[in-house]
């Protein structure tokens, strides 16, 4: 049996990583969990310097401590977090350095023509004071036998330690010792400023400003080790919302201590676990800018999967781990494997560029859209087809974009991160609709003479993805049966003008207005041919609203006193204008809105479809942009007539599901008389 450095958990030997949390094994990994490197945890009230005083272990992995702790500074208590690992121990090696002249400064190296380009050149990244003094061996660095069991016991939560580069086989003075991850000669001039400055040996001004605490530590000559080291420098160039950076770090009695604020970060789906794809793409959007700001500075993280993201109180996601940051020139002895989550070229010895930060971006995608992880145990060779379906249904677009991120060879992934964040962007900001369509008869009339329509065309394609949605609403008139058949016919006559002309299109709705108004009067010319036939529906007609939406872009065209309304946030709105008498006299301002709805005539339209023996019906139409949180609703006069635009408003804000909203708007039209037949259709984008 194996256990897991991290969890504890068993696993049977053999097995590539932990079922629990996701890390790693081996059996270095097992060997290091026998063989802990961890310090003996600090009991509470226990002193440090600087004022600190432990508060509480609030975690531990196989190599380190993780405390909550408070500090008295300027009189004032703050809270704090700590990460304790042991200290570097001196070598024989390094002993002998001491005494050895200083070697001279080299001259600095050539810029590249491409400051983000692989040949980037690669810093030391370990603060120069430490050699100074003498605690550090000479600037090339080697993977001892140490790291390694540290690198094979490293969590997915980057709290292990980052392998050394090898320097070994070019110890030439042209790798000038710089502190940072981000110090090489690819990197912008900010980067580099600020990266020098941690590395002098300068003691920190008394007069300067507050920001002094932060780099005492960096500029006492304090040796933090080779992680640590390296995640203070990077804490101090990588300025990004999204990273957990260690504000100082210092060393006392054999251990050494990185300082971070008190933030309570919590796991995000921590193990397996499973979200909505509206909720894993805003996540994953957020991972690509995290990545996109250190691609930028010639780095790239290396240490991207679930354990490895948070989030802070106000919603962020933060990446918790700097260790294991480095560019693209770096060949790191015992790289990080994070089974599912690191690149297959990782895994082969291959050449390594910013791509493997973009395959572990769509793998953690993958993760928080299906609870599961990539398996990894062919990654050596060449892998399959990463399967979806069964069990896992995304939608076919997200799903060609993560292949793309996850496929095995680097040549054949998004070219940059950027790329990969704008499809997720566009992807995200898709606009889906929910619907609900209802009709009552009311309380008072015996037959039903409305008519409904509410019709989907989708067409869900890695290629050529469209979706267009139809809804109707007809108030049929006439008495008998004739108001029936004049609302039926127009919803016929709509429906099949709209989708002849969307076939003929290809599916683009983009000319609404153009189409619904067309429909409109092609119905109302097919209700005349039909009261032109049968003389014995002389009188009859229908008003008609209707709405096309291709999200985002929407349209309602109308006919009568059928209405539509948007409602944008907390504010509802009309969006037609009744073809009616009343609205005319409020119009040439007769009445006012408030007497329209108790004048005599509120019920004398003057446009409907049928009305005239020939001519148009004076369809109008309105275009739309619809943003998610956006409502649309349709309806006849049957419920305006009964429920104000006050009551629309507060019936659409408290129900956050289309069909309940509709009912209740039926219902309350009823509760206020219920006096025609009641149509309504309500449009939820999100």
């Amino acid at each position: 049996m194996i256990t897991c450095p991290e969890c504890g958990q068993e696993a049977l030997d053999g097995a590539k990583f932990c079922d629990r949390c996701g890390q790693g094994l081996s059996k270095a990994a097992a060997s290091a969990s026998q063989s802990p490197t961890r310090p003996t945890p600090l009991t509470a009230g226990t002193s440090l310097k600087g004022g600190i005083e432990i508060v509480g272990l609030t975690g531990q992995t196989s190599i380190e401590n993780r405390y909550r702790a408070k500090r008295i500074r300027d009189g004032k208590t703050e809270s704090i977090a700590l990460r304790e690992r042991l200290g570097p121990q001196p070598s024989a090696e390094s002993a002998e350095v001491v005494d050895e002249a200083p070697h001279p400064a080299a001259p600095p190296a050539p810029r590249p023509e491409d400051p983000n380009a692989p040949s980037a050149k690669t810093a030391e990244l370990r603060p120069a004071v430490a050699q100074a003094n003498g605690t550090a061996p000479p600037p090339q660095l080697h993977a001892s036998s140490s790291r390694a069991g540290e690198s094979a016991s490293a969590n997915a939560s980057g709290e292990g330690v980052q392998s050394a580069a090898d320097f070994s086989a070019d110890p030439s003075p042209a790798s000038t010792v710089m502190a940072g991850g981000a110090a090489n000669s690819s990197a912008d001039e900010a980067t580099e400023a600020a990266i020098a400055a941690i590395a002098t040996e300068a003691q920190p001004n008394p007069e300067s400003d507050d920001g002094a605490h932060e780099d005492a530590a960096a500029a006492s000559g304090e040796d933090l080790g080779e992680v640590f080291g390296r995640v203070l420098a990077l804490s101090q160039t990588i300025n990004h919302p999204a990273f957990q950076r260690a504000t100082e770090g210092f060393a006392e009695k054999g251990r050494v201590y990185l300082v971070y604020a008190d933030e309570e970060l919590k796991g995000l789906l921590r193990g397996c676990g499973k979200m909505t794809e509206t909720e894993a793409i805003a996540a994953a959007i957020q991972v690509c800018q995290a990545i996109s700001f250190v691609h930028r500075r010639a780095l790239r993280l290396n240490d991207i999967c679930p354990e490895s993201v948070s989030v802070a109180p106000d919603g962020r996601l933060k990446l918790t781990g700097l260790d294991y940051v480095s560019n693209d020139n770096e060949l790191q002895g015992e790289p990080i494997f994070n089974d599912g989550y690191t690149a297959p070229e990782i895994y082969r010895g291959k050449k390594v560029d910013k791509r493997a930060d973009i395959f572990s971006a769509g793998a953690i995608l993958y993760t928080w859209l299906t609870g599961a992880r990539i398996p990894s145990e062919s990654w050596r060779e060449e892998a399959g087809q990463v399967q979806f379906y069964p069990p896992h249904v995304v939608t076919p677009r997200l799903e060609n974009a993560i292949r793309r991120a996850i496929a095995f060879s680097p040549a054949d992934r998004w070219p940059t991160i950027d790329e990969f964040k704008a499809e997720l962007i566009a992807l995200g900001g898709a606009i889906r609709l929910r619907a609900a369509a209802m009709t009552d008869v009311g309380r008072v009339r015996e037959h039903n003479e409305d008519s409904v329509l509410a019709v989907e065309y989708t067409r869900e394609s890695m290629i050529d993805p469209a979706q267009s949605h139809l809804y109707v609403v007809a108030d049929g008139m006439g008495g008998a049966e004739a108001g029936e058949v004049a609302s039926a016919i127009a919803v016929q006559t709509i429906r099949s003008y709209i989708e002849s002309r969307l076939e003929g299109a290809g599916g683009d709705a983009t000319n609404g207005a153009e189409l619904l108004t067309a429909a409109l009067e092609e119905a109302n010319s097919r209700i005349i041919e039909y009261v032109a036939s049968h003389p014995e529906s002389r009188g009859m007609g229908s008003t008609g609203v209707c709405a096309l939406v291709a999200p985002p872009d929407a349209a309602v065209a109308w006919v009568g006193d059928s209405r539509g309304y948007l409602m944008e946030g907390a504010t509802l709105r009309q969006v037609t204008k009744d073809h009616s008498l009343v609205q005319r006299l409020v119009e040439i301002g007769q009445i006012t809105a408030e007497e329209a709805h108790t004048h005599e005539h509120k019920n004398v339209i003057t446009r409907s479809l049928g009305a005239r023996q020939s001519g148009p019906a004076g369809a109008e139409a309105v275009s739309l942009r619809l943003k998610r949180g956006d409502k649309l609703m349709l309806c006849s006069d049957g419920l305006t007539a009964h429920v104000d635009d006050r009551q629309i408003h507060d019936i659409l804000g408290r129900n956050s599901d289309p069909f309940d909203a509709a009912r209740e708007l039926i219902v309350a039209a009823n509760a206020g008389g219920g006096t025609d037949n009641i149509s309504v259709i309500v449009v939820y984008a999100s």
